[in-house]
């Protein structure tokens, strides 16, 4: 008995870990940016890219309209593209 209770509770911290959702910081959004545009741009190629920052194609796009209509946000976005271009 206790060995199947403790194997659902090792399923439910797996499920529930797995589930855990990345935010998009500029600085991420930069660094996918930046990968997507040096990749050949196609639908495969940007999908693995965002997949190996824990995120889906469908969020970075998300977060690139929110920087395309947000002033602020897009300001943000153009630091961290500077701080990168300096290192």
């Amino acid at each position: 008995m206790f060995k199947h209770i403790a194997a659902i509770m090792i399923a439910i911290a797996l499920v529930i870990t797995g589930c855990k959702k990345t935010t998009i910081t500029p600085k991420l959004f930069v660094t996918i940016q930046n990968e997507i545009l040096d990749s050949d741009m196609q639908q495969a190629t940007k999908e693995s890219i965002v997949k190996k920052y824990g995120i889906t194609l469908q969020q970075y796009e998300e977060y690139e309209k929110q920087v395309e209509s947000d002033p602020q946000l897009k300001a943000e976005v153009g630091k961290e593209r500077l701080n990168i271009m300096k290192k």
